[in-house]
């Protein structure tokens, strides 16, 4: 797994923003979480992201506090 550059997660924090889902529940939801990885795919395209990775990475900005909450 390559890491992860400033600039890829900026855009994975607002993407996530945007997406209005929250984080455990967009992880255990393979459809929004495909649909999640697919948006984020779509700006990376030279160094593309698998789900679990992206997965991965949101609940490692979750739980450090890195990851906005949102209200539902």
């Amino acid at each position: 797994m390559e890491k992860w550059c400033q600039e890829e997660i900026d855009a994975l924090v607002k993407l996530y923003e945007n997406n209005d889902i929250p984080s455990d529940s967009l992880i255990k939801d393979k459809i929004a979480l495909s649909r999640f990885s697919a948006s984020f795919n779509d700006e990376f395209k030279n160094k593309p992201r698998t789900e679990k990775e992206i997965a991965g990475k949101l609940l490692g900005l979750r739980k450090s506090g890195r990851l906005p909450r949102l209200r539902r």
